[in-house]
């Protein structure tokens, strides 16, 4: 069959148009793009590049006449862009306002030095544009410009978009300099981040520093893009950030060679692969490893691979996106993966990519031209250019461009110096197509032209053609082509693998139960798709789209399964959607986030992260709220809600107690606001889903009875007699035991038995506690209270209480007192002001800044192996007369004064940080980052960032030096902390806040953020969400909004006016299942009589998305996996877990637990709290596990098994392994058969064999305390 053949020539307005250059030697058409959606109308722009100037055409519906003037351009249908047409593209939207942008590169511009080169980012906007604008009027705000970096780089030889790369939500760019100086005789293309805003007019590249973006060195010197470019190569190994790819087509076989074989270039491509962080400022393509990318190399003479790059898009619509790249006399395409690239184009075998044989000059991803659900690419050749169709499989290893026969491509004769997709222009569904030809002479030599293409059927099967009225156009039960028209059409296919468009109408599409179509697409209306059947939506995501409701039409038990995205992908246009049904029939939402918004009118409204789902109220629903608890689902086995008595306020302060008798399980305090505070234990289970504080008797915990408001403020004060028990700290304010309000604080001591339902803090002696008195009346000493770690590192732990109404610098300047712990000799009683830097110390605010309001451990935040302090001064109007801040104290080992002024911190003794809002609030973080240095969060629910008094919380990483005397918390960009901002007005996020521990299991801290002005259920019933600790990827600011259940969760209140979330706290691991726990403290609740307050326990688990595959019961499990990923939570009892591969989750619970691993692809093994866990390695084969690769992998682990399964095990340790595998013990046992091996590793002493086992003690000078290593006398112990 003959190659299908398109002359530009009949280009009629209907099927696409023309553009010619306004004079000779312009060469109108040397670059050519899509400029995406510049205006915001819905369709896709064009841009065209000539000598000097660009070119913006706007999309439209229709009207298109055969050939558009740039003179008619008068900003309502486009504009023109004096200064620069060398290079263009579409931007995508760099500053993520919604309008997508442009960038022209400049290469000759002498801004910089003769020839540096320069870029122009012009920004979209939704109107306003002049017929005509000057690149040389950009100032910041309507667009930028980069200059490059030296005299001679010229810099915007090439320009791209480069996709999001670093995953920040805003768009990147890509701009090549091809003679940059970096390297003799070699170029540098530049990554710049896109970001929302605080452009300057001008950016020299020289200045990208990996946190703004970074340059990319070619390969050798000799390596020069002089004819190829730099582009998006969309998501090529599918990890969720945009790649790069740059051709090279200079790259020489011999290089010593480069001036006498100059016609032997091979040339070679590279991509990269977008990462969330870690970027340097500049990196060289030869140092790409496999996690960094890949090259693509030609072995082949003069093949000049390189000559021109792009995404192709999906062309086989697997998932991942594609490359296509140029050489002297073909083209390659190079399917995407996850891993494992091939480097040789030579091996492209139709599986992993094919050949296209035929000159490319130019190649680009043309989008879906045909409508046929693949994307499709475009090669252009001197005056001819082929289009590729996409299809799902059966590609052959080459194939030749004059063989295309209609099915699988076709020929554009007329123009193809410059190619490119031009998006969808004139909205009809189908992608259209831009090819510049600079060399025509329309209006003189070499003005040029330009020719946008119309994508739609370029094979003539269609046989339902629609009409500009209403159409009801009915199909056969074999494949067949939907073309609706202008009206509101319905099509209805019978079976078959139906290609259905719609048109400009609001269009309804019915397969019924024929799920076996090829593609739907709506077409620009508000369209409607009938099915009949169960559907799930994932299963059509790539197939399906502009779709905006969806009809079940079966007999009343049709199923809809859906998530978020898979919704969102079916409309460009809307992200509400309609869903229609029966009684009877059901809608299903897999792990989203949905909200009940109840009903109105005949549908139930549900929303999720700004989409809204209308499903009429006849059709059940099913659409749980992932990542969201509601505390009054608590149960007992995930957690439990504790009562007070009536009008006792009971939450009004809540805190993790530690553990105060030694059991094993950390234990919680209640604080009352009227008198009473309540201590719970924990225990490993039988937890009753609501408890009466009223009900304990002394073994279950007790309460304490103190002066005025004794429960106003309460914390764990960790071991300040270094007894081994925990001990409490509570504050009272209003006592007048040395003055009138001069305040007192309270300090318990833990011990393992014999606690009475009752105690009066009035009974501390000395020996069960004692009491710390303010120092002046109205000092209000005893306000705020909390451990404070040990602050001098003598081994014993410390407390710190706030006096915000002290006045030693002046009237309400407030002090924080930090008390020193010691091994004995405490008296009843102890007056503050006998502080005198031996015993403790006192830090003093400003005047009316309040200092000591809140006050709380923060932790070792620089790393000096010291705890730290942080004290908040709710009112220091440092800043502005609202301000508020927070100071830092270091702690050290000695030569504290008796005294010390807040304002004298110099960033070596600590640090102040400023808020623009006053009455914040302050905890430790702990280390939300794992970088080894404890954090702290601010929170300020004043704030009206997200309307007023939504609220904002502030995390500030620590670090090991480089502090400054201050810092202002707007200065946050996600590398140093970041910003969560609370959702709604009034929501007062901030209220309370505090480290969460680790509520996942994944190794990173967490924090909790109070909320108790939300309104989940009712007004002010209160919300309060935790956060997830990562490794880096921490945006500078994150709504709180955006939390489901991966990166957060939500805790709502049970009913209106709770306040659930005055008060949040980490529990520790109340029921010893590995997992901390969390603590939120409902102070109005009335369960027990008005405001009687309620604290609810909720508990750690290792995921609030998945569901756990295997949970475990209070009795002894025995849970078999498979070999998929899976997840093993074990209960109580002594649980037996058998994973069979893949990269299984393993929690021991309480008991003694063995976890058993075929292989060593598990991604946890944690035995949980028992004394006893065990760790087996199964399978067949020889399995050789390195415990130092298997940090942060395997923890609590007593027992090491080598005889799970057949082969040879081989175990590698040095004594650090051993003390890191167990909390609770220093030993290891190891056992196994004859012809397994233990490898030690460092010194390690011979104790002789005793029991069965070899008994090897390590040297405990070189590690923290010595560890002990028992092996099996059948095994054989190496000593490496």
């Amino acid at each position: 069959m003959a190659v299908p053949i398109i002359n530009v020539s009949i280009l009629n307005g209907s099927n696409g148009f023309r553009l010619d250059g306004a004079k000779g030697s312009s060469s109108f058409g040397r670059s050519v793009s899509t400029a995406g959606d510049v205006n915001g109308d819905g369709f896709d722009d064009v841009i065209i590049g000539s000598s000097d100037t660009s070119y913006v055409v706007f999309g439209k519906a229709s009207g298109f006449d055969a050939t558009l003037g740039l003179s008619s351009l008068d900003g309502s249908n486009g504009f023109r862009l004096d200064g620069a047409g060398h290079s263009v593209s579409g931007a995508e939207d760099v500053n993520g306002d919604g309008f997508d942008d442009l960038i022209i590169g400049s290469p000759s511009s002498d801004l910089n030095g003769d020839f540096s080169g320069s870029s122009y980012v012009v920004f979209g906007k939704n109107s306003g544009f002049d017929a005509t604008m000057n690149l040389s009027s950009l100032d910041g705000n309507n667009g930028f410009r980069l200059d490059g970096a030296e005299q001679g780089d010229q810099s915007g030889t090439s320009v791209s978009n480069a996709g999001d790369i670093n995953g920040d939500g805003f768009d990147d760019l890509i701009v090549n300099a091809s003679r940059s100086t970096n390297k003799p005789l070699s170029d540098s293309s530049y990554i710049v981040f896109g970001k929302n805003s605080g452009f300057d007019a001008t950016m020299n590249l020289s200045s990208l520093d990996g946190n703004n973006g970074f340059r990319l060195d070619g390969r050798q010197g000799g390596d020069r893009t002089l004819t190829s470019l730099v582009s998006n190569a969309g998501d090529i190994n599918g990890d969720g950030f945009d790649d790069l790819i740059i051709g090279d087509p200079f790259t020489n076989i011999d290089f010593d060679s480069y001036y006498s074989h100059y016609s032997y270039f091979s040339g070679t491509s590279y991509v990269v692969f977008g990462k969330a962080s870690g970027f340097n400022a500049a990196m060289n393509l030869s140092s790409l490893e496999d996690s960094d990318g890949f090259s693509l190399t030609s072995e082949r003479l003069s093949d000049y691979v390189g000559k021109s790059v792009s995404s192709a898009g999906d062309l086989n619509n697997d998932g991942f996106s594609d490359v296509i790249i140029s050489a002297d006399d073909r083209v390659y395409v190079v399917f995407g993966k996850a891993s494992g690239f091939t480097t040789d184009l030579s091996s492209l075998d139709g599986i992993n990519g094919f050949r296209l044989d035929g000159r490319g000059f130019s190649v680009s991803g043309a989008g879906d031209v045909n409508g046929d659900g693949f994307d499709d690419v475009i090669i252009g050749s001197s005056d001819t250019s082929y289009v590729v169709f996409g299809k799902a499989s059966g590609f052959d290893a080459t194939l030749g461009l004059s063989s295309l026969d209609g099915s699988n491509g076709f020929r554009l004769d007329g123009a193809g110096h410059s190619v490119s997709g031009a998006g969808d222009v004139n909205g009809d569904g189908f992608d259209d197509l831009i090819i510049g030809s600079p060399g025509s002479y329309p209006n003189g030599i070499n003005s040029g032209s330009s020719y946008v293409i119309f994508g739609g059927d370029f094979i003539n099967e269609t046989v339902y053609l629609g009409t500009p009225g209403e159409d009801n156009l009915i199909g056969t039960p074999v494949a067949e082509r939907f073309e609706a028209g202008d009206g509101n059409d319905r099509m209805t296919g019978l079976g078959g693998a139906d290609v259905f468009h719609g048109g400009a109408g609001n269009d309804t599409i019915v397969i019924g139960t024929n799920f076996d179509f090829q593609s739907i697409d709506g077409g620009t209306g508000a369209d409607t798709l009938e099915f009949a059947g169960n559907l799930n939506l994932a299963d059509f995501r790539d197939t399906t789209k502009s779709i905006e409701t969806l009809k079940l039409t079966g007999s009343g038990q049709d199923i809809l399964k859906l998530t978020l995205p898979d919704l969102l992908s079916l409309s460009d246009t809307t992200t509400t959607f309609t869903v229609n049904g029966n009684g009877g029939d059901r809608v299903i939402g897999l792990k989203s986030g949905w909200k009940d918004g109840g009903i109105d009118g005949n549908y139930h409204i549900y929303t999720n992260q700004g989409t809204v789902l209308r499903v009429n109220k006849f059709v059940n629903t099913d659409l749980p709220e992932a990542g969201v608890i509601n505390l009054a689902d608590l149960n007992g086995e995930n957690g439990f809600r504790l009562d007070g008595a009536n009008y006792d306020h009971s939450g009004f302060s809540v805190s993790g107690a530690g553990d105060i008798n030694g059991d094993g399980f950390d234990d919680v305090i209640i604080g009352s606001r009227n008198h009473p505070t309540y201590v719970v234990f924990g225990q490993a289970s039988g937890f009753e889903s609501t408890m009466n504080l009223s009900s304990l008797h002394g073994s279950n915990g007790f309460r304490l009875n103190g002066d005025g408001h004794s429960g106003w403020s309460v914390s764990s004060a960790g071991d300040i007699n270094a007894d081994g028990f925990d001990d409490l700290i509570i504050g009272v304010s209003d006592p007048h035991l040395n003055e009138n309000f001069s305040g007192s604080s309270y300090v318990v001591f833990g011990k393992n038995s014999g606690f009475d339902a009752t105690m009066d803090l009035s009974s501390l002696d000395g020996n069960n506690g004692f009491r710390l008195d303010g120092v002046d009346q109205f000092d209000r000493s005893g306000d705020s209270v909390s451990g404070a770690g040990d602050v001098n590192g003598d081994g014993f732990d410390d407390v710190l209480i706030g006096a915000y109404s002290a006045d030693p610098n002046g009237d309400y300047s407030g002090s924080s007192y930090v008390v020193f712990g010691k091994a004995s000799g405490f008296d009843a009683t102890m007056d503050l002001s006998s502080l005198d830097g031996s015993n403790g110390f006192r830090l003093d605010g400003a005047k009316s800044e309040h200092s000591g309001s809140s006050v709380s451990n923060a932790g070792d935040v620089n790393g000096d192996g010291f705890d730290d302090v942080i004290v908040n001064a709710p009112h220091a109007a440092l800043n502005n007369h609202y301000s508020s801040s927070s100071y830092v104290i270091f702690g050290k080992a000695s030569g504290f004064d008796a005294t010390m002024n807040l304002s004298s911190l110099d960033g070596k003794n600590g640090f102040r940080l400023d808020v623009a809002w006053n009455r914040s609030v302050n905890s430790a973080a702990g280390d939300v980052n794992g970088d080894g240095f404890d954090d702290v969060i601010i929170g300020v629910p004043p704030s009206g960032l997200n309307g007023r008094s939504s609220g904002s919380s502030y995390v500030v990483f620590g670090k090991d030096s480089g502090f400054d005397a201050t810092m202002d918390l707007s200065s946050l960009d996600g590398s140093n902390g970041f910003r969560l901002d609370g959702v709604a007005v009034g929501d007062f996020s901030g209220r309370s806040v505090s480290s969460a521990g680790d509520v996942n299991g994944d190794g990173f801290d967490d924090v909790i953020i109070g909320a108790d002005g939300a309104d989940p259920f009712g007004n002010n019933s209160g919300s309060s969400y935790v956060l997830f600790g990562k490794t880096s990827g921490f945006d500078a600011v994150i709504n709180l909004s955006n939390l489901d259940g991966t990166n957060g969760i939500r805790l709502d209140g049970a009913a209106k006016d709770d306040n659930s979330g005055r008060s949040v706290s980490s529990a520790g691991d109340v029921n010893g299942d590995g997992f901390d726990d969390l603590l939120v403290g409902a102070p109005e609740a009335d369960q027990n009589g008005s405001s009687s307050g309620s604290s609810y326990v909720i508990f750690g688990r290792s995921s609030f998305v998945d569901d756990i595959d295997f949970p475990g019961t209070p009795g002894d499990d025995i849970f078999t996996g498979t070999s998929a990923a899976e997840i093993f939570e074990a209960g109580d009892g002594n649980d037996r877990m058998i994973g069979h591969g893949g990269a299984d989750v393993f929690h021991g619970g309480a008991g003694n637990d063995r976890i058993r691993v075929s292989d060593l692809s598990f991604q946890l093994a944690d035995g949980g709290s028992g004394n006893s866990d065990v760790l087996s390695l199964g399978g067949g084969g020889n399995l050789n596990l390195d415990l130092a690769d298997a940090r942060g992998k395997i923890s609590g682990i007593e027992i090491i098994y080598l005889h799970g399964g057949s082969g040879d095990k081989t175990l590698t340790l040095n004594a650090t392994d051993v003390l890191n595998l167990s909390d609770t013990s220093n030993t290891l046992k190891v056992n196994g058969n004859e012809g397994d091996r233990v490898i030690l590793q460092g010194d390690w002493a011979d104790g002789g064999i005793q029991g069965g086992f070899h008994i090897y003690t390590s040297d405990a000078a070189a590690s923290p305390e010595a560890a002990v290593l028992l092996v099996g006398i059948n095994l054989t112990a190496d000593f490496a």
